[in-house]
């Protein structure tokens, strides 16, 4: 999986690229750990190009959701893939999350 990071205000926008697979686990809570250190609470997950996610996967964007609430921050998730939508209702977690379908609405939503 490939992660593009953008941040901006209190606002971190991670696009996930690829399998979101055990692998890819330490990179994002990296990236999870970088964003809320330097005060980016809210993080908007774009799951356009994530075709498949795991376990672990699922594991780690709860987490997410979890930690950056802690702070007062949330998660919202941009356009997910036909996939993620599937896995997410299927596990139990679709509501949890604010969804949106482009940038700009998910990033506004964060204000």
């Amino acid at each position: 999986m490939d992660l593009d990071i953008k941040q901006s205000g209190n606002t971190c926008l991670l696009k996930l690229k690829g399998a979101f697979k055990n692998e890819s686990v330490r990179a994002f809570d990296a990236a999870l750990d970088s964003a809320l250190s330097t005060g980016h609470i809210y993080l908007v997950l774009d799951l356009e190009d994530m075709p498949k996610i795991d376990s672990s996967g699922i594991g780690a964007i709860v987490n997410a959701l979890r930690r950056s609430r802690q702070v007062g921050g949330d998660v919202k998730l941009v356009n997910p893939s036909d996939f993620a939508i599937k896995t997410f209702k299927l596990v139990g977690i679709w509501n949890l999350f604010g969804v949106f379908p482009s940038e700009a609405e998910a990033v506004a939503a964060c204000a």
